[in-house]
């Protein structure tokens, strides 16, 4: 196949795709969760605690992992940091936007008569 006819061909099989459920199958909507909760989510803080073994010799490996930690602490500190900065960036972002469709979807809803501006 010639580059050129590449995107012919998936959007050929795009369409012969046929992604629709088997009857009596439905996908039920999850619960939405809230933006508040999501900030909770973004900020990465890892619990040392929780790094444990539970093989036979579950002791000593677990020893090895918190000295690993110890000693790479300000390498994951600043990738905690910078990966925290981007979650919680994005989700201010991903709020204005809820933000603005709300205020657009308001204004599509208001009479004409009542529109700002006239």
């Amino acid at each position: 196949m010639k580059p050129e006819d590449a995107l012919a061909a998936a959007r050929r099989a795009a369409a012969a795709r046929d992604d629709r459920l088997p009857p009596g199958m439905s996908i039920e909507p999850t619960e939405r969760v809230s933006i508040e909760q999501l900030m909770e989510w973004a900020n990465i803080e890892p619990d040392p605690d929780l790094m444990r073994s539970t093989r036979r010799l579950g002791a000593p490996i677990t020893w090895a992992k918190r000295q690993l930690v110890h000693v790479m602490r300000q390498y994951l500190r600043e990738l905690q940091s910078q990966q925290t900065r981007f979650n919680l960036n994005v989700l201010i972002r991903v709020a204005e936007l809820e933000d603005r469709v709300a205020r657009l979807e308001q204004r599509a809803a208001a009479p004409a008569d009542q529109a700002p501006g006239r």
